[in-house]
């Protein structure tokens, strides 16, 4: 029976400077970025805890003025920290890279204008590159990215957490299949919950839960209010509590978490889906957002 997470999905700030099409944060409300104190906070509690890795995301996490605090900080306390980034500041993600091998800086590269600015630094400081997946995706700019050799590059299964957003996207089915037609898993790793596949590799408890969110990872906003997962941010029915204030069993057993550790099997209609033994119907919030039913099938995989 786990006591935690392994790893915490973090925001720092919920502050960004770009307005990507594809992100999922745009409705957020305002919220003050999390102070140092209140991080220094949370750090005692996660040195008592079975987590083992920040994944430092937001907002735009380098818009923190005490981001590389932060990081050191969590290094302090014999934490794992990886950060996505949308490469705007690349003196802040200059200094994150040179922190240590426990330390991973991933970069979101979705248009010509972003790799132009970030060329260079790739070439120099080999970070991780991400970049979303679309029908339509650029393939010369992906093959400049692989020339550059970053440490690993990823494409991410594009989120749609409203109608409008399924436009955008294509069943989970056809994203790995594209993947793994044009390129090798050398070339390309994917991105995706695993409310479709489960990493069972890595999670073997994975294999009995709906997805990740409550078993191997927790959500924490910047005023420590925790979640099942980032997707759920905001959502007042999915408050789990405060990491600053309440006891991390009463947020660890919390009711609300016992759908996300329950396989039910795969409710999904598209039953010819070559995927659909093993698939576990995928990320129920995007199910709630856009159908209403957290126990839906994932509608990116059923929308017409």
């Amino acid at each position: 029976m786990r006591t935690g997470p392994d790893y915490i999905q973090f925001y720092p700030t919920l502050r960004c400077n770009r307005a990507c099409d594809f992100c999922f944060n745009q409705s957020m409300p305002f919220m003050e970025d999390m102070a140092l104190s209140d991080f220094m906070k949370m750090l005692e509690f996660l040195e008592r805890s079975s987590v083992k890795i920040l994944d430092v995301i937001g907002g735009e996490p380098t818009m923190h003025p005490d981001i590389i605090t932060f990081i050191g900080k969590a290094r302090d306390r014999r934490l794992s920290v990886n950060i996505s980034s949308n490469g705007s500041n690349l003196a802040v993600l200059g200094e994150i890279m040179k922190t240590g091998e426990a330390v991973t800086a991933g970069i979101s590269i979705n248009d010509r204008e972003t790799l132009e600015q970030v060329r260079y630094f790739i070439q120099t400081y080999k970070p991780v590159v991400k970049t979303v997946y679309s029908p339509g995706i650029d393939r010369g700019m992906i093959e400049e990215i692989l020339s550059l050799q970053p440490k690993k590059f990823y494409l991410i299964y594009r989120d749609a957490l409203d109608e409008h957003g399924l436009h955008g996207t294509v069943p989970f089915s056809r994203f790995k299949a594209a993947v793994e037609q044009r390129f090798t898993p050398h070339q390309a790793g994917m991105v995706y919950c695993s409310g479709f596949l489960p990493d069972i590799e890595h999670y073997p408890e994975l294999a009995r839960a709906r997805c990740p969110a409550g078993t191997t990872k927790l959500g924490v906003m910047p005023d420590g209010s925790v979640y099942p997962c980032n997707l759920f941010f905001g959502k007042k029915e999915f408050l789990l509590g405060n990491i600053l204030t309440d006891s991390f069993t009463s947020i660890w057993n919390h009711g609300r978490l016992k759908f996300f550790r329950t396989a039910s099997g795969n409710v999904c209609p598209r039953k010819s889906c070559v995927l659909h033994a093993k698939c576990h119907g995928g990320c129920p919030a995007h199910s709630l957002f856009i159908t209403g039913d957290l126990a839906a099938p994932d509608p990116r995989c059923n929308h017409r």
